[in-house]
């Protein structure tokens, strides 16, 4: 299941699962525009809302991979902060509400589907800026505390689930600068050979999903497999 598939980091992964599990049944959310790919169970779902987070979730069985790739950076009228002058509560509490809470609600709602013998693995797309530790620049206030609040969400699921459902990996993702929406206003910056198209960066996002197992939850990976501190 990928939360966010009318991103671009989210299509490009259910473009790279279908290739490499033909045979998965594949169910994903969008909200605005609705991707063009087939063969994927898609629902409109707005995953802010609890109660269609919730109808989404009683439509689906059992779950092995539950992945979300919603996420906000910026708007047509807001961009990340430079500075403390710059912070505006509503921008603040969008990036909240986006980055954080569709990680708890479909955690919540999807308990359930996950609670089988099989390994399976919960993950979500964060960002090395949601760092504490690695924060060395500051800056871009809104979405820097919203990613480390959405790491915290990520451990502490990883610690219930380890009583509750030890089967599942809880992971939080790096994907790296990919050159999608998100990232178009800020490219420029970009070291030579670190913007990765969508459909290296899902490459990579899935060639890390295949290697969870349950004894790896609670860890926040780059692309690249290496750790990131919280």
């Amino acid at each position: 299941m990928i939360l966010g598939g009318n991103g671009g980091i989210g299509n490009a992964l259910i473009s790279e699962i279908k290739q490499r599990y033909p045979k998965a049944s594949i169910f994903a959310t969008w909200y605005t525009v609705k991707p063009d790919i087939t063969d994927v169970y898609w629902c409109q779902v707005d995953v802010t809302v609890e109660e269609q987070v919730r109808a989404f979730a009683e439509g689906i069985g059992e779950a092995h991979w539950v992945v979300n790739a919603v996420g906000v950076l910026h708007t047509g009228a807001r961009t990340p902060e430079k500075g403390l002058r710059e912070i505006d509560a509503e921008f603040f509490r969008m990036n909240m509400d986006t980055n954080v809470l569709p990680t708890l609600l479909v955690a919540k709602h999807f308990t359930t589907h996950l609670r089988h013998q099989q390994h399976a693995v919960f993950a979500t797309v964060s960002a090395r800026v949601g760092s504490i530790d690695d924060n060395r620049l500051g800056g871009w206030y809104s979405y820097r505390c919203s990613k480390a609040a959405l790491n915290m969400a990520i451990k502490n699921i990883s610690i219930e689930w380890r009583r509750t459902l030890p089967n599942v990996c809880v992971a939080a993702l790096h994907p790296g600068t990919t050159d999608t929406a998100l990232s178009m206003p800020f490219q420029a910056r970009v070291a030579e050979g670190k913007l990765f198209s969508s459909a290296k960066t899902a490459a990579l996002l899935v060639d890390r999903l295949a290697e969870m197992t349950p004894e790896m939850t609670g860890r926040f990976i780059a692309y690249d497999g290496n750790a990131i501190p919280w």
